[in-house]
């Protein structure tokens, strides 16, 4: 867990990070939305950092779709 919240101070480790984060809920018959698993994540790195990575999950989204 710790490893992931310095994983994701780059952008491909934050979306790398959010895609596990997704694969495992899927693979644990969660139903997160996208949302809910980027606001987790947020939520983990603003408890570590006392910032947020992105403004909002739309900025996140735009930048990971960027990444394609």
């Amino acid at each position: 867990m710790e490893n992931d919240i310095v994983r994701m101070v780059s952008l491909t480790g934050f979306i790398e990070v959010f895609w596990e984060r997704v694969r495992a809920d899927r693979g644990n018959g969660g139903g997160q939305t996208y949302m809910q698993i980027y606001e987790g994540m947020e939520g983990d790195f603003s408890r570590k950092y006392g910032i947020t990575r992105f403004p909002s999950y739309d900025a996140f989204r735009k930048a990971r779709d960027r990444q394609k």
